[in-house]
């Protein structure tokens, strides 16, 4: 195919509400599509990039394996998959000839990048005496969406498959009340770029408050009942959702931004940004909103409480949410353990149990239920 702007023997056929083309091409074609810039990675519709390192996302591993897999002729690569965005190149197909005219502009991989890098690498290992293929015949699906609608191409190769993390899978493509946590995100102040939209897991060295996975699976399921069609109700339960973390995040500051230092110290100390108090935050936001009560009461979420200590009987005030206050560990939430050195040590439990027994303390010190929490929470003054 090398440079030229159309490609014969093309076949029409639909996916999803949009006529799309099915094509054959080379590992050759491909790779030099990807070198002149005619066929791109846009990293904001694939994985991204990631937040710690600058770097595209990318599981060298498995392309270093499938290039392997495409040397020796083994690789299953299915049906790689190219756009061209509506608005930005004109097609014409001609169903006498079944030819694709492309005119000016650059296919985007709206998914199966992994795939394109590693033909790419096979491609590149001829010249160091690999025994690749260039002439390596490769399906494409060939789209020709609106930009944002490739959100929905990732999102359906690969949430449904569960290849990519529902984190990213969950950004690009927001269903139900998910569109109240993307909002959210995007829209407080406190939590712009301040929620990870890459991946599950926070390494130690992410400084980012959560996941977006956790901040949407607490929407999801407090807010499952929302209607997202309704755009007027959404817009109200988005503003109230955005004042309501504006508040809190003025009380307990650890739910904003903060530079790595500070936040490995809430993460050793307290468990006020843990998935747990998070999901209770949301839940809590609900019935408040509900119920329309002041967002000022969250003001007795900053105050200490009163603990003993167990062998003197000693009186002292901690933070609500400090390893330190005992209740945590009477609630099962931490959970102890003995490093061989005799160092006693406690480890965070997530479970349903658990989210359910933060909720219950959370709402107790705000007066949200009629249950008492446990005495040395309830002591705050």
């Amino acid at each position: 195919m090398g440079l030229q702007t159309s490609i014969e023997n093309v076949v029409r056929t639909e996916d999803g509400p949009y006529t799309c083309y099915d094509a054959v091409v080379t590992a050759h074609d491909i790779s030099q599509l990807y070198k002149t810039g005619f066929l791109k990675v846009d990293d904001n519709r694939q994985r991204g990039i990631d937040s710690v390192t600058g770097k595209r996302i990318l599981d060298d591993e498995k392309v270093d394996r499938w290039a392997e897999q495409l040397i020796k002729g083994e690789a299953y690569l299915g049906q790689l998959s190219w756009n061209f965005r509506k608005d930005e190149t004109m097609l014409e197909y001609s169903d006498e000839t079944r030819s694709l005219k492309i005119g000016a502009g650059a296919a985007t991989i709206p998914d199966s990048g992994h795939r394109h890098m590693a033909l790419l690498r096979a491609a590149e290992s001829v010249a160091k005496g690999s025994s690749f293929k260039l002439d390596r015949k490769v399906s494409v699906r060939i789209y020709n969406v609106p930009e944002g609608e490739e959100n929905r191409i990732f999102y359906a190769m690969n949430q449904e498959g569960k290849k990519a993390d529902p984190t990213r899978s969950k950004w690009l493509h927001r269903i139900g009340a998910a569109k109240i946590a993307g909002a959210l995100a995007e829209q407080c102040p406190s939590l712009r770029d301040n929620v990870d939209t890459i991946r599950d897991r926070l390494s130690k060295k992410n400084p980012r408050l959560c996941a977006f996975n956790t901040l949407s699976g607490a929407f999801e399921a407090y807010w499952g009942d929302c209607n997202p069609e309704d755009e007027a109700a959404l817009k109200i339960d988005i503003e109230y959702a955005v004042r309501f973390w504006n508040k809190l995040a003025e009380v307990r500051s650890e739910l904003g931004k903060l530079d790595i230092a500070r936040r490995k110290r809430v993460r050793e100390t307290l468990l006020v940004d843990s998935a747990l108090a998070i999901s209770a935050y949301v839940a809590v936001a609900r019935k408040m909103h509900e119920r329309d009560v002041d967002l000022s009461i969250l003001e007795k979420l900053g105050h200490p409480v009163l603990i003993k200590h167990g062998a003197t009987g000693e009186e002292r005030e901690v933070d609500l949410f400090s390893r330190e206050n005992p209740s945590w560990e009477q609630l099962g939430i931490l959970v102890p353990s003995t490093k061989r050195t005799g160092e006693k040590v406690f480890t965070l439990r997530n479970a349903r149990q658990t989210r359910d027994a933060m909720l219950q303390v959370i709402e107790g010190i705000l007066g949200l239920n009629q249950q008492q929490a446990a005495e040395p929470i309830a002591a705050a003054s």
